[in-house]
This record gives C-alpha cells, sequence and structure tokens, in this order.
C-alpha cells in the first residue's frame, strides 16, 4: 500500500482502509467535530463495514502503521491517538444502509464518511450513556442551526 510516511497517522489509517477496499464510516464524537459540533473527544470511533469476524485484516492493517494494537477493536496510532474499530452501532440500521447516506467530507486530502449528525444523535440517545446527554444537546442545536440557516437561505432565494 502506498502510504504517505509524512502524513498524519490518521490519514494514513483512513487511506490504507480505503486501498484495502475496506468501508468505513467515522462515527461518535470525532464525526460530529467534523460537522461543526463543538464538544471534547479522547478517542476515533471508526465503524467498520466487515463482519467482526474478519476484524483481523483491520488489525492486520494497524501493525503495518506500527499501531498498538489493544484488541480487537482497540489501537493506538504512533502518535498515541486511541482508536476504536465498531463493527455495530446499536439504534441504528446495518451499515450498508448508513453507509449509503453518510456525509462525504474532505479531511487531509481525503474524502471520508461520516456519519451524519442526527444519525450520531439517534445511536447516542439508544445507548443512554450518562456523558451522551451534553452530546445530544450540543449536537441538536447544531442540527438547529443548520435548519434555521437552510431556512433563510431558501428566503432570501426567493
Amino acid at each position: 500500500m502506498a502510504i504517505d510516511p509524512k502524513s498524519s497517522p490518521i490519514v494514513q489509517l483512513f487511506t490504507a482502509l480505503q486501498a484495502e477496499g475496506i468501508e468505513f464510516m467515522v462515527a461518535g464524537m470525532s464525526a460530529a467535530n467534523l460537522q461543526g459540533v463543538l464538544a471534547s473527544t479522547v478517542d476515533v470511533d471508526v465503524w467498520i463495514g466487515l463482519p467482526a469476524r474478519q476484524y483481523i485484516r483491520v488489525i492486520n492493517l494497524c501493525r503495518e502503521l506500527k499501531a498498538s494494537v489493544q484488541s480487537s477493536n482497540k489501537v493506538f496510532l504512533s502518535d498515541e491517538t486511541p482508536v476504536d474499530f465498531i463493527y455495530e452501532v446499536g439504534g441504528l440500521q446495518i451499515f450498508k444502509k448508513e453507509y449509503a447516506r453518510a456525509q462525504w467530507l474532505s479531511f487531509h486530502g481525503l474524502k471520508i464518511p461520516v456519519l451524519s449528525l442526527k444519525q450520531i444523535c439517534k445511536s447516542k440517545e439508544a445507548i443512554g450513556r450518562d456523558k451522551d446527554k451534553l452530546h445530544i444537546l450540543l449536537i441538536r442545536q447544531v442540527l438547529k442551526l443548520d435548519k434555521s440557516e437552510k431556512k433563510t437561505r431558501r428566503k432570501l432565494n426567493r
């Protein structure tokens, strides 16, 4: 695989996944951050479009990238960025259906699929952890602002 060694480890990971034809989506608060939600997060959640029994393909890629493998779904990239690989997301449809409606964003020269804010919120509501309550509120605020902005644009275009 031709990976630019000067690019950041997360870009290297996304490039490697794409080169191997492994469909993925950035999920969780990293995905929300990429869509304008200002909230802190510690790790990068990456939803993998493979059955969990094929996780070894992803782990082998991570090893090639000199990541520290903690488990079948947790690695630390060479710059210590924690990445959680997810093979199933609660409260949402199967990967293929969610992937079809993903947001495609530019990210350091790549086009990457990102779970939409609406779906991130839905997943966090289904999981129901205490830590997600603030995230849900922040996501809803951004969604409300986006809706208001679209309404304003429609009025201006009339």
